[in-house]
């Protein structure tokens, strides 16, 4: 197993690697004419209204979305390189789930007023930035209220002025919010700020309802760039598992023993090493363009963040064996549903979120679990009109916070299963930093 600090450096030279090759094929795509200028494109995805779901591949072509996301790739890693943040399993998942995320909703200048609310929350309760600042890379879900604030309605004077102070408001109150909202699905659900990004996005959006400011879904997908992304994907995956397989000593030992593993508040980094994770995240990725092929779907702008997001938090939680079970229940839940299955594809990539549910009580709980996310997740977008990214994340929260009780009523594992929920929740994440003093850093922020 790797040493977790020795090894720092070396990881953020491979996360740096993506951005490169990304940065330039942005601009590539534009030198040989398969999408139109990346400075023009990336202006249209910043002043455009983000809401669910607006594909920024339409908005401003391949060569600007990738832009977008490098920039805002860019942008994190210079964050974590410069507080010192260790690359372990739940800062990957980050990484990757923002990146995800910048083609489909996350652009660089509507993530800036939420990453300052979290540097004032930061000054005002004492906190160092550091430890809150994975949260804060997750919180960018609730981007979108900043752009339909700013952008959608020509009405509002002063209309991104109050956008921008909408978004330091969110910065500043989500990371209390997220630490205790994670106690409703005890982490059984991975993306606990999609679950505080639900409750936070009801209410704002029930506030901006009550002042008659209409918020519009929409449904902007692309269909044109489905063998570019996954000529691209396919690389950068099969590059995770080389990568992988040569730090792991150039061999998969103990892979095995990954693949046992629940998943619940699983660092794989610190578990596994870094050599593991970097294949697992590489497996992933494949598993997840096979499921979308399987449905005949194309790839696109929404579609890529989930897969993206699944390779991420295959570093903190997610394998092959934990995951399989809510992807076949999300399948087998559109039978006898009018849904289409770009829906089907969506709703089964991001209710992966599920996946401890299947690696701690077995796979029947966690084809209980997909079938049951399928239904939620289609219906409750509409409390916060389609303004957090992770509805997912949302649904998945409310669908393990339901199902766990039940579960106990089978397993008799309730009074257990809590007390060990109590325990890591005490536990101070001193060693992330590696130091022995004690930390106000709790994973409980930002699963």
């Amino acid at each position: 197993m790797d040493n977790f600090k020795g090894k720092r450096n070396r990881n953020i030279k491979i996360l740096s690697s993506f951005l490169i090759s990304f940065t330039i094929l942005a601009f590539c795509m534009y030198v040989f004419k398969i999408g139109e200028n990346p400075l023009k494109g990336i202006l249209k995805i910043i002043t455009s209204p983000a809401v669910l779901i607006t594909d920024f591949l339409v908005i401003g072509g391949i060569g600007g979305s990738f832009l977008n996301a490098s920039l805002i790739f860019l942008f994190n890693l210079y964050l974590v390189k410069a507080l010192n943040i260790p690359i372990n399993g739940i800062a990957i998942a980050s990484f990757f789930t923002v990146f995800g995320f910048s083609f489909f909703g996350k652009n660089i200048l509507n993530i800036l007023p939420i990453y300052v609310g979290g540097i004032l929350y930061s000054k005002y309760s004492h906190v160092d930035f550091r430890e809150i600042l994975v949260t804060i890379f997750f919180t960018s879900a609730l981007a979108p209220f900043i752009s339909e604030i700013a952008f959608r309605n020509s009405d509002y004077e002063f209309a991104y002025v109050n956008a921008v102070f909408l978004g330091i408001a969110i910065g500043f109150i989500i990371t209390p919010l997220a630490k205790k909202m994670v106690g409703f699905h005890e982490g059984y659900n991975l993306y606990n700020l999609g679950f505080t990004g639900g409750i936070l996005g009801a209410i704002i959006t029930s506030v901006l309802k009550a002042y008659k400011f209409n918020i519009t879904p929409q449904k902007i997908i692309s269909t044109e760039f489905d063998s570019a992304l996954k000529i691209l994907c396919s690389v950068a995956f099969l590059l995770l598992i080389v990568i992988g397989y040569y730090i792991n000593d150039k061999s998969f030992k103990g892979y095995r023993d990954l693949l046992k593993d629940s998943g619940w508040r699983s660092d794989f980094t610190a578990k596994y090493g870094y050599g593991l994770t970097f294949i697992n995240m590489g497996l992933m990725g494949f598993t997840s363009i096979l499921y979308v092929m399987l449905l005949g779907e194309t790839l696109n702008g929404p579609l890529l963040a989930g897969v993206l997001t699944i390779v991420g938090f295959a570093a903190h939680g997610k394998h092959l064996f934990n995951t399989i079970p809510v992807l076949l229940g999300v399948f087998l839940a559109k039978f006898g549903s009018t849904t289409d299955n770009f829906t089907v594809a969506l709703s089964a990539l991001f209710g992966t979120s599920l996946a401890p549910i299947s690696g701690s009580f077995g796979p029947v709980w966690g084809l209980i679990a997909g079938w049951l996310h399928f239904s939620v997740v289609r219906s409750i977008g509409v409390i916060h009109g389609g303004l957090n990214l992770y509805n997912n994340g949302f649904s998945a929260g409310i669908v393990a916070g339901f199902l766990l009780p039940i579960i106990d009523i089978f397993s008799g594992q309730s009074s257990q299963r809590h007390m060990n929920f109590l325990k890591r929740r005490k536990e101070l994440y001193s060693a992330m930093f590696h130091e022995k003093k004690e930390s106000n850093f709790d994973d409980a922020f930002y699963d």
